[in-house]
């Protein structure tokens, strides 16, 4: 059998699609469609019918008011021919939606790749069913929607790192503000105290190391310099400076001052506030202890408030990637980790990090490979585990995170993966589905907080959830249910979902994604000290910890 072409036309002779399965022109094929309603002849009220003429062979039937129509050679088998008429009208209408001119003009290429699934080149029959057409018209695959939700975690992994980073921009802009403000009340408390003209001006500039007037008791110039804003430094002022702004009066009750006029240090912080586009920050007033030295007593104090940065932040962070079966057996797993060292002064870059045993209790994989920034002394760290660059006469970036140290693990070991997940998806009928979930955590001492495992449902119908352990929430736009944890640890090792939603595919309810949190680590990183280069002398740092899933995702 050799089927030249496969058409649908009016019957006027009107061509709406044609699919042509060998070498043919197209002047030959429009006039082979143009001459089939002339030789239709009486034939046209019967159920399956053909007409031959010298060259070729028309097989047709008619759909309502147009023509399903093949062209074949005379040599062709008419018994296949005709079965093949058979399958293809059945594709027309399931494809297109109904048989009508505007239906088959608008699904046009639907049904050039429906024809295409019946005939291969050459004009051949494939031996296939109208159930195997439809699905390859879906091309449903699960490896797309697999990489789909890979990209989507990746995105929504990024958005909460962009969030978290606004976040802390937003942090250091305050505590700048906070600052500033700072600084502020302080040059305006060192004004009023010069003023007042007792000894405490002169004190504090005899102590600042700045001369003039205020040391001679009673003077009232030499304190008009007070504390600058350019001159405070957070985190930097000594004890006898933050005595004295935190004492410091922000207004002087004097003779002849008129009631409701602004003072001068509420004008000055105005003004600053207005020139750096800041906004003012509510403090709590505290009553000062009556001045024994200044003229006037009892009256309200504002404290500066002083920020406290560490020299050195360390941050250790691991991502996990584990990709799961639908059974709970382990496809990939994956552990990377970092050491990231960021110093805030330049006394603090020229320093090195000491590393110390784990101080963790969780389960610590053999096979860790690590690594350290080529500009790390690695001599250094294999024989002491002290990390410091090659270079001492250069410090670290001022400012700037650097990535330290690296490590990595991979495994197929189930006992290694935070947590497991069992999924028993079963048929309940009358279209509804059953579905059991049980997750349980793998090492004892581990801890997981935050933790979120979103199943997919395949319908925005709510589903009836029978047993729980946690919370959950549905999300009708994202057609998922969101099993919820607020921490799992050994007392809450294992637990269970059961629901029954509408649905009929299994596969619908995959892939789950889980989300967690966690400061126990596979690396459990401990740092003993940070000391300088120069004079060995502690440095203050800050260390924090973090496990978070980059791509954790069963099915």
């Amino acid at each position: 059998m050799v089927v030249l072409s496969g058409a649908i036309c009016t019957k006027n002779g009107k061509a709406l699609l044609s699919r042509q399965f060998v070498e043919m022109s197209r002047i030959r094929i429009e006039g082979l469609l143009a001459a089939f309603p002339k030789l239709l002849g009486s034939g046209e009220e019967k159920q399956h019918t053909f007409i031959e003429t010298e060259t070729v062979r028309y097989v047709y039937q008619p759909i309502e008011n147009l023509f399903l129509l093949l062209i074949t050679n005379k040599a062709s088998n008419i018994v296949e021919d005709l079965e093949t008429l058979r399958l293809l009208s059945k594709i027309v209408p399931e494809v297109a939606g109904g048989v009508s001119e505007e239906r088959v003009i608008d699904k046009c290429f639907e049904l050039v790749f429906a024809f295409d699934e019946v005939l291969t080149t050459g004009g051949y029959r494939e031996s296939v069913s109208l159930q195997q057409i439809k699905t390859n018209m879906e091309m449903d695959s699960h490896e797309e929607k697999l990489a789909l939700m890979i990209k989507q975690s990746k995105m929504d992994s990024a958005k909460d790192q962009a969030a978290r980073q606004a976040k802390a921009i937003r942090e250091r802009q305050r505590e700048l503000a906070r600052d500033r403000l700072g600084g502020a009340r302080g040059g305006a408390g060192g004004a009023y105290q010069g003023i007042g003209g007792g000894d405490g001006g002169g004190d504090y500039m005899g102590r600042d190391g700045v001369g003039g007037f205020g040391g001679v008791p009673g003077g009232g110039f030499g304190a008009s310099t007070g504390v600058s804003s350019s001159s405070y430094m957070p985190g930097t002022v000594d004890s006898n400076s933050a005595s004295i702004l935190e004492t410091a009066p922000t207004k002087i009750a004097s003779k002849g001052m008129k009631l409701g006029a602004p003072s001068k240090a509420s004008t000055m912080l105005d003004s600053l506030v207005q020139e750096d586009n800041l906004s003012h920050i509510a403090t709590t007033t505290a009553i000062a202890p009556t001045s024994t030295r200044g003229g006037a007593g009892g009256e309200a104090a504002v404290p500066a408030p002083v920020i406290q940065h560490q020299p050195i932040q360390l941050v250790v962070e691991e991502k996990i990637i584990a990709h799961l079966t639908r059974d709970g057996a382990v496809d990939a797993f994956e552990v990377k980790g970092s050491l990231t060292l960021t110093a805030t002064t330049e006394a603090a870059a020229r320093s090195k990090v000491v590393l110390g045993e784990g101080a963790g209790g969780g389960i610590v994989p053999v096979g860790l490979n690590f690594q350290t920034h080529p500009k790390v002394n690695k001599q250094e760290y294999d024989s002491s585990k002290v990390l410091v660059l090659k270079d001492t006469n250069k410090g670290f970036p001022v400012g700037r995170p650097v990535g330290v140290l690296r490590w990595s693990y991979s495994s197929t070991d189930e006992s290694m993966v935070p947590l497991t997940l069992n999924c028993w998806p079963e048929e309940e009928g009358q279209g509804k589905m059953n579905i059991s979930i049980e997750y349980q955590m793998n090492g004892q001492n581990r801890e997981l907080h935050d933790v979120n495992i979103s199943i997919p449902l395949g319908t925005a119908e709510p589903p009836q959830v029978a047993a729980v352990d946690g919370t959950f929430r549905h999300d009708p736009r994202e057609q998922r249910l969101v099993w919820h944890m607020d921490l799992v640890d050994s007392s809450n090792a294992s637990g269970a979902l059961e629901f029954v939603v509408a649905g009929r595919d299994a596969g619908a309810f995959f892939p789950i994604i889980v989300s967690f949190a966690s400061q126990m680590l596979y690396a459990d990183v401990a740092v003993s000290a940070v000391t300088g280069l120069e004079n060995a002398a502690p440095v203050p740092y800050s260390l924090s910890k973090s496990l978070t899933p980059d791509s954790y995702i069963v099915g």
